[in-house]
């Protein structure tokens, strides 16, 4: 919750279209008022479009809520169970499979490694957000690479390793290069460092 839609129009004009290739994914996430904006702005160059949340319900009276089957009309994800939401497993299990019923790969967010036993599906794409640098604004500490590779590895000895698995914790510019070079992992989810395209795109240049 930080543009507005001038916001998101600058964001847009200053993502360099270079670093982008058919080998890597981009996915950006915008808040649900700016998902039909922006993936107007950004389909056309191949960056594709995810909804920050799903609503656990089919459809009906839910006033505020958001269905899968509204979501897919304009974007092929959606973040689920992110730790800003503080949600209960029961609660991101029921918004996985309202994703996978509607055709939406969730990006399911969770911060113990054992906790990814209970979001098991296929069709999944799986983001750990290491409780040591997740909400440091964008810091982080150099000296906890070896932590995050355990927790890879702990995470991996869960899921088959053809699963999707992303590190969220404060990803930016100055440990991006670390992260990369992490066997098991696939890419990251960025939080801070994504408000700034020209950052950003420094960050999808190093894959």
């Amino acid at each position: 919750m930080n543009m507005n839609m001038q916001d998101v129009i600058n964001w847009a004009a200053g993502f360099d279209t270079s670093v982008l290739s058919k080998e890597v994914s981009v996915i950006v996430a915008p808040a649900s008022l700016h998902l039909f904006p922006v993936a107007d702005l950004m389909k056309r160059v191949g960056v594709k479009i995810s909804a920050q949340d799903a609503s656990i319900e089919e459809k009906g009276a839910h006033t505020g809520e958001t269905g899968a089957f509204q979501l897919k009309e304009m974007c092929n994800y959606a973040i689920v169970g992110h730790s800003e939401r503080k949600e209960d497993p029961e609660t991101v299990v029921k918004k996985i499979d309202a994703c996978l019923a509607h055709g939406i790969k969730p990006i399911v967010c969770f911060v113990e490694p054992d906790q990814v036993n209970l979001y098991k599906r296929p069709g999944v794409i799986y983001a750990w957000e290491d409780p040591a640098n997740i909400s440091k604004n964008g810091t982080y500490k150099e000296k906890s690479t070896e932590d995050i590779i355990k927790g890879v590895n702990k995470v991996r000895e869960i899921l088959n390793n053809e699963e999707p698995l992303l590190y969220g914790g404060s990803v930016n510019g100055q440990n991006i290069s670390n992260l990369v070079n992490i066997k098991k992992l696939d890419g990251v989810l960025v939080g801070n460092a994504s408000l700034d395209p020209k950052h950003f795109s420094g960050i999808v240049a190093a894959y």
